[in-house]
């Protein structure tokens, strides 16, 4: 009986060693610290392709739309190309407006998204997205999070040095 016993731990002991080789193998390498550059409206910020830049922030008047109330933010950004190619931008507009942890995201602005999909080299668009805030945000200060897919360079660098990248614009 006690042989038995005994094979039975050593089999859950093993397994266990296993199970724990396995997991740090599959974590090893993973970036485990976060960095998060913050740049203020009006700054100019690089992407791989391109510039990114908030001129502008205005909040609206309070809206109550069937229940739903809300402030209108609207956000005038432009995007510059900045390489020798056509590039596609139009991601830019799922930009997400973060308060806490509260994202939102737009479909509603101005922009010209035919632009936006095919901007030639050194060219300039300017565009409007509109975001309905909850009024429990009124006054407070939000972020713009963008798409990683626009400075990918960068995220691949700082993830071989072990950190998870991300790009945000304080309003």
């Amino acid at each position: 009986m006690k042989r038995k016993t005994m094979i039975l731990l050593i089999v859950v002991i093993l397994a266990f060693i296993g199970w724990g080789i396995r997991v740090y193998f599959v974590n090893d390498g993973i970036a485990k610290k976060y960095e998060i550059k913050t740049y203020k409206a009006g700054e100019i910020v690089p992407f791989d392709k391109a510039t990114f830049q908030v001129n502008n922030v205005q909040y609206g008047k309070a809206e109550n739309n069937n229940g739903y109330k809300s402030i209108p933010v609207s956000i005038d950004m432009e995007v510059k190309n900045t390489s020798d190619k056509n590039v596609s931008l139009i991601n830019i507009i799922e930009t997400k407006l973060t308060y806490g942890g509260n994202y939102l995201q737009t479909n509603e602005g101005n922009f010209d998204a035919e632009e936006l999909q095919d901007l030639p080299p050194n060219s300039t668009v300017n565009f409007t997205l509109l975001y309905h805030v909850p009024l429990q945000y009124k006054g407070k200060k939000g972020k713009l999070y963008i798409d990683q897919s626009f400075y990918r360079k960068q995220v691949d660098a700082k993830y071989k040095k072990g950190k998870r990248y991300g790009i945000s614009i304080a309003l």
